[in-house]
């Protein structure tokens, strides 16, 4: 029976190969992404902020247990500097 595993198994080398390229892909957002949040605030058990950017809008979210909730569109002005 352990003749029988030891022909089918990957070799190690691959299989970490292939277990760095997994983890690569789920650690990276991709850049494209329709929906991504930036940024998260934990303000307790089940409860917490959330800015996430869609389609070029920027939302931040409240987040409980049971509910998700708009708070407000996160706009960005370009600011002049004055000297």
């Amino acid at each position: 029976m352990e003749q029988a595993l030891d022909a089918v198994s990957i070799p190690r080398a691959t299989w970490i190969d292939r277990l760095r390229v997994w983890v690569l892909r789920i650690s990276k957002p991709a850049v494209d992404a329709p929906l991504r949040i930036e940024a998260r605030l934990s303000l307790g058990p089940k409860k917490s902020l959330v800015l996430v950017s869609c389609c070029g809008r920027r939302m931040l979210l409240s987040i409980s247990g049971d509910a998700i909730a708009p708070v407000l569109e996160v706009v960005q002005r370009n600011r002049r500097r004055t000297s």
